[in-house]
């Protein structure tokens, strides 16, 4: 089933396990086609700590603080030094999100001051398919930038534009926030849930999880995304793991 689903998420359906001898199939395919090539991007985690789509991960019943996560490892921020400074030591990892909880081996592969580097050692698939989940929105959300408002004629608190015309817009006099994403228009307002303005409906909760690592990732975050940032962790929590709406305000 992972094999299927790793397959439909980058384009190779019509290759078999018997395609890739030599190896597991799903490690050949990794190392072989497209997996590999976005292995480096590093998706940052919210500062309030893992939530939706991020793992949280735990050493030694510690859950350690994560600077960022990739296909190919991770940053963790080792302010009370819980891994010490051995390079080349090889340590055992929980991850669990809602849903699913493994064990991913990891190499120290860099210690710099309170910064460790660690490399995964094992490819689990199922954990390789949830991390590969974040790159999208988290890559996406790098690649915003704020709108300058040098002459103060922006009609807007403040704006960012995407890479493909996405916009995100905090509206001038009140607590709105406009999202422009794929082909829908969000509006996001403190005490009511996220809500698509086309479909008069609020946003799934896959979407809203989305908009999250979006949002964290994107650059030099400002006093007002990190709060917005906040808003979005709030509702996910409110939902709860099963996604359920929740009917606040004036949309009934």
């Amino acid at each position: 089933m992972v094999w299927n689903k790793l397959k439909k998420a980058f384009g190779f359906e019509n290759e078999t396990p018997d395609d890739f001898n030599g190896g597991t199939s799903i490690q050949r395919l990794v190392n072989q086609n497209f997996l590999n090539k976005r292995k480096n991007i590093r998706i940052s985690y919210p500062h309030l700590g893992a939530t939706g789509l991020y793992p949280h991960i735990i050493y030694r019943g510690h859950e350690l603080n994560i600077g960022n996560i990739s296909l190919g490892g991770i940053l963790v921020i080792d302010d009370t030094e819980q891994l010490g400074y051995e390079v080349g030591e090889v340590i055992s990892l929980d991850f669990t999100w809602p849903d699913f909880s493994t064990k991913v081996r990891a190499r120290i592969v860099g210690a710099n001051l309170q910064k460790r580097h660690l490399q995964f050692v094992d490819f689990n698939p199922q954990a390789f398919l949830k991390i590969s989940l974040l790159v999208k929105p988290g890559h996406m959300g790098q690649r915003f930038h704020r709108v300058r408002n040098d002459s103060g004629t922006l009609q807007a608190q403040e704006m960012w534009l995407g890479p493909t015309g996405e916009t995100l817009v905090f509206v001038i006099g009140g607590d709105a926030v406009e999202l422009t994403y794929g082909k829908e228009k969000i509006r996001m307002q403190k005490g009511a849930p996220t809500f698509s303005l086309l479909s008069q409906r609020p946003v799934s909760f896959t979407q809203l999880h989305e908009i999250l690592v979006m949002l964290v990732n994107f650059p030099g975050l400002t006093a007002r995304i990190k709060e917005l940032i906040e808003d979005v962790d709030k509702e996910i929590r409110t939902r709860g793991d099963r996604g359920e709406s929740v009917r606040t305000g004036s949309h009934g």
